[in-house]
């Protein structure tokens, strides 16, 4: 626990914090988050450390958080530590007082604690501004490629009602182990995400995935009123474009209007999907390196990093 400006008691998460997290969620957003959901999110137990997030409590009243997801990145030689900073909110009338600096720099005390290499993000307008004070670099953009599919929305509608549960039906939540070693197999010699059962199951545990295998090719994707891919393997540009005719003809008949992909613009991906259509500029990674050795030239990043795919 820490006092900041006197009124202000400031602490790392524990387990009996979350029915705050999930009020303050509310009063800020307005939108409706369950208990269960922010629980999964931060149970990162699978990568060996969890809670890396600070709150804010004012007179016991929740007024703001910092939220941040431990992830384990590996390469051919060794596994580490980086955290990927996902979450800031603050109550209108508490803004402007330093709280945001004052749990991120608390919320970097832990990840140094537990070595962690470095805290990066996928930059929003808001998030680019705020880093600055705190000293992050900035990286390199992602790229998204959209396919789209000329049929009904219907995949919005069911979005909407929240009946997405329907797609358990046409697609496999299982990742196969040959599919899960096509997965793993582009750049052994960068660091990335470790895409592993563990990791599946934690993800699972709040959104559902799915691994579609076409050919020689694997998708792993989510749904959510279109179709989102993670991340792809395909032994060539020719066997993509097989793969994604047939993906658009399941995603046309359940009324899917589109492919989203987002990748690393030196990936495998990016190179195989610029044969089918040119690519947007999309998030800006942005960073704060705790360890000076650490190059982020070495990594690549998908959109399965992303703590709310």
């Amino acid at each position: 626990m820490r006092i900041y400006k006197d009124i202000y008691q400031l602490k790392r998460v524990d387990n009996n914090d979350f029915p705050a997290i999930k009020e303050l969620f509310w009063k800020v957003f307005k939108k409706k988050v369950t208990l269960k959901y922010l629980q999964n999110k931060y149970n990162t137990s699978h990568v060996g450390v969890k809670y890396i997030c600070c709150i804010a409590y004012c007179d016991e009243i929740p007024v703001a958080f910092y939220g941040a997801i431990p992830q384990k990145f590996k390469n051919n030689n060794e596994e580490i530590y980086v955290a990927h900073a996902c979450d800031s909110y603050t109550l209108p009338n508490h803004q402007r007082k330093g709280l945001h600096y004052e749990l991120a720099k608390l919320a970097y005390e832990i990840m140094k604690e537990h070595d962690m290499k470095y805290v990066y993000a996928f930059h929003s307008e808001n998030t680019y501004y705020s880093t600055k004070k705190l000293g992050w670099k900035e990286h390199e953009h992602l790229q998204r490629f959209h396919i789209k599919i000329n049929t009904l929305p219907i995949g919005k509608v069911l979005n909407k009602l929240r009946w997405t549960n329907v797609y358990d039906v046409f697609f496999n939540q299982k990742v196969a182990a040959e599919a899960m070693e096509k997965l793993n197999l582009e750049h052994p010699e960068k660091f990335r995400l470790k895409f592993d059962h563990d990791f599946i199951q934690y993800k699972n545990s709040f959104k559902s995935h799915y691994c579609v295998q076409i050919g020689e090719c694997v998708f792993w994707l989510k749904i959510q009123a279109i179709i989102h891919v993670g991340m792809f393997y395909a032994p060539s540009a020719e066997a993509l474009q097989k793969a994604l005719k047939m993906l658009r003809k399941k995603a046309f008949f359940l009324g899917i209007t589109e492919l989203l992909f987002q990748v690393d613009q030196h990936s495998t991906m990016a190179t195989q999907l610029q044969t089918i259509t040119q690519p947007k500029e999309s998030w800006l990674v942005g960073y704060l390196d705790f360890d000076p050795q650490i190059d982020l030239k070495d990594f690549i990043f998908t959109y399965s990093d992303l703590d709310t795919f």
